[in-house]
C-alpha cells in the first residue's frame, strides 16, 4: 500500500510526460499540415509565396523547439528541482532557456506569414496599413523579448549554471514582458481576424462562400485561446521551483504554436481539398471541382486601369473544368491565380494575347479568342 502511494505521488510530482505528450502530438499534426500547405502551393496552386516561406522557417525552428523541450523533459523539466541531480537540473534549465529563444523566432515568423497571407487578399491601402501596424506591434515586443531572454544573465550561462559568479536581471522584468507580449499577441490576432472578416463580408459573394472564408481566416488566430489560458500561469515564472512550477507555461506555449502553425496552414488547403473532391467524384464540374470560374463585375478594372470587355470569362489557373461562366454578374470570386477568356468578336483578334494583372501576386492573361481547356 505504501509503495502504491509513493508511486502515485511520484507520478504527480513528475509532469514531464504531460509536456512530452503535448510536444509529440502538436509537433506531428503541425508538421503534416505544413507539408500539405507546401504541396498545395507548389503542385495545386503553383504559387509559393513569402507567407509560405515564413511558415516553412517557423516549422523548421518549431521542430527544433519540440526536440529541445522534449530533451529538457528527459533531464528534469516538469519535476521538482530538489529531486534532481545538479547536472541534470542544469541541463534542463539550459533547454528551458533555449526554448525561450526558439519560441520568439517561431512567433515572429508565424505573424509575418499570416500578415503576408492577409495582404494577398486585402486591396484597400488603409486596411493594409492596419495590418502593417498590427504586425509591428506584435513582432517588435517579441524581438525585444528575444534579446532580453538571451542576455538576461551575465554571463549568459549563469541562467543554468549558478556555480559561477554572475547575476540576472530581476525576474519581475521578465514576467512583465511576458504579460505585455501576450496582450499584444491577443490584440494582433483579433485584428487579423476582425478586419478581414468585415472586408470579406462586405463583398458581393454568396453567404456560404463568405462564411467559409471568414472561418478559414479565423482559424489562423485560434492560437489566441492558448495565450489567454497561459496568462493565468505566467506568475509561476517567479517560483523558485522553476522546472516544476512552469510546466503549464511550457505546455500552453507548445499548444499555442502548434495551433498557430496548424490553423494557418489549414486555411490554405481549400484548393487541395477541392482537387481531391473533384478527383474522387464528389461533385459536379460546375460546383465541386477545383476548376472554379470567377466572374468579375462589369466595371472591374485591371491594374493597368483598362476595363475588361463584357464578353470575358474568368477561369482559375489551376482549373480542370470545361465550362466557362460569362462575367457581368454581381456575385464574383477572385482566385489567387486566374485567367480571363474573351469570346471571339469582330473587334477582337483570335490569336492575340494581352497580359493583365488582377493583384500583385499573380499574373493573368486576357485571351482574345476562346481558349481550349
Amino acid at each position: 500500500m505504501t509503495e502504491n502511494t509513493t508511486a502515485i505521488a511520484h507520478d504527480h510530482d513528475n509532469r514531464g510526460p504531460q509536456l512530452l505528450g503535448v510536444n509529440i502530438a502538436f509537433g506531428i499534426v503541425s508538421v503534416i499540415t505544413v507539408v500539405l500547405r507546401i504541396y498545395t502551393r507548389v503542385f495545386t496552386v503553383k504559387a509559393l509565396g513569402p507567407d509560405d516561406w515564413f511558415m516553412a522557417v517557423a516549422t523548421v525552428v518549431w521542430i527544433a523547439y519540440c526536440v529541445s523541450s522534449s530533451t529538457g523533459v528527459y533531464y528534469g523539466t516538469g519535476q521538482h528541482m530538489y529531486n534532481l541531480e545538479l547536472e541534470n537540473m542544469e541541463k534542463a534549465l539550459y533547454y528551458w532557456w533555449l526554448c525561450y529563444l526558439l519560441y520568439s523566432v517561431i512567433v515572429i515568423n508565424i505573424k509575418a506569414s499570416f500578415a503576408w497571407f492577409l495582404l494577398r487578399i486585402i486591396t484597400n491601402q488603409v486596411h493594409k496599413w492596419i495590418i502593417y501596424a498590427a504586425t509591428l506591434f506584435s513582432v517588435i515586443p517579441r524581438i525585444a523579448f528575444f534579446f532580453v531572454a538571451l542576455f538576461q544573465c551575465q554571463p549568459v550561462s549563469y541562467f543554468w549554471d549558478r556555480s559561477q559568479p554572475g547575476k540576472c536581471i530581476p525576474i519581475n522584468i521578465i514576467v512583465s514582458l511576458v504579460y505585455f507580449d501576450s496582450v499584444m499577441t491577443i490584440i494582433t490576432d483579433f485584428t487579423f481576424t476582425i478586419l478581414p472578416a468585415f472586408i470579406i463580408w462586405s463583398l458581393k459573394m454568396k453567404t456560404r462562400v463568405k462564411a467559409l472564408l471568414v472561418f478559414l481566416i479565423a482559424m489562423g488566430c485560434i492560437a489566441s485561446a492558448a495565450v489567454c489560458v497561459r496568462l493565468a500561469y505566467t506568475h509561476t515564472l517567479k517560483n523558485p521551483d522553476f522546472l516544476w512550477a512552469t510546466t503549464d507555461v511550457a505546455i500552453w506555449s507548445t499548444i499555442e504554436m502548434g495551433l498557430a502553425i496548424s490553423a494557418a496552414s489549414l486555411a490554405t488547403l481549400r484548393p487541395l481539398l477541392n482537387q481531391i473532391s473533384w478527383k474522387l467524384g464528389f461533385g459536379s464540374e460546375q460546383k465541386s471541382s477545383p476548376s472554379r470560374l470567377y466572374k468579375l463585375p462589369s466595371n472591374h478594372k485591371t491594374n493597368g486601369g483598362s476595363h475588361l470587355d463584357r464578353n470575358v470569362y474568368i477561369l482559375s489557373e489551376f482549373s480542370q473544368g470545361r465550362s466557362l461562366t460569362k462575367k457581368g454578374s454581381e456575385d464574383w470570386e477572385l482566385g489567387t491565380h486566374t485567367a480571363a477568356y474573351a469570346e471571339p468578336s469582330k473587334n477582337l483578334s483570335t490569336e492575340s494575347t494581352k497580359e493583365i494583372n488582377f493583384d500583385n501576386e499573380s499574373q493573368e492573361y486576357l485571351h482574345k479568342g476562346m481558349s481550349a481547356i
